[in-house]
């Protein structure tokens, strides 16, 4: 399991060897690459058995900003405002984030941009028929520390090596150490 990758996935997913195949909108571009078709994907909300979450939708958001560094100088800083004013309204830009790239496209100024990613037509859906967008927290954990030493304790527990006790501890008092740290 620990050697599996995001490739590994994607090809296992597009070669009709896994029925999911847990990723984001962005996953169209490889897995139409793949040679997956568009009416052979879709979306589905992660259900957990929590109350309250018949209504529930997908998971939305992303961990990603885009920032210029105020440490470059002036002249940086004004070139990457205007490539970012590039991408987002100019037709070349436009078409590089939304269908090159398949990205998600939430600026006012891609109204008139459609996409041939089914994956964004099925989260466009889901907000549509009313259900309720999960909110994505990335930005909220500790760090990269703390994940990481969490996704060890996921990874032995499904191997069968670790213990529930050994993900509980990594969770909670991980959390709590980070916590600690910052106060």
């Amino acid at each position: 399991l620990s050697s599996k990758t995001g490739d590994d996935a994607n090809s296992e997913f597009a070669l009709g060897e896994a029925v999911f195949y847990q990723n984001g909108t962005w996953a169209w571009t490889d897995l139409n690459s793949a040679g997956v078709e568009a009416d052979n994907v879709g979306m589905l909300p992660i259900y957990i058995g929590a109350p309250g979450e018949e209504n529930q939708g997908l998971t939305t958001g992303s961990e990603n900003y885009w920032c210029i560094n105020s440490k470059a100088s002036k002249d940086d800083q004004q070139a990457t405002a205007d490539f970012l004013k590039w991408m987002i309204t100019s037709d070349a830009g436009k078409n590089a984030l939304a269908t090159d790239m398949g990205f998600s496209t939430s600026f006012k100024t891609f109204d008139d941009v459609s996409t041939d990613n089914p994956l964004i037509d099925e989260s466009k859906k889901d907000v549509e028929e009313g259900r309720e967008s999960v909110t994505w927290v990335y930005t909220m954990m500790p760090s990269e520390q703390w994940k990481n030493d969490l996704g060890s304790a996921l990874l032995e527990y499904a191997q069968g090596t670790g213990g529930w006790d050994a993900v509980r501890t990594a969770f909670v008092d991980g959390w709590a150490k980070e916590y600690s740290a910052a106060q």
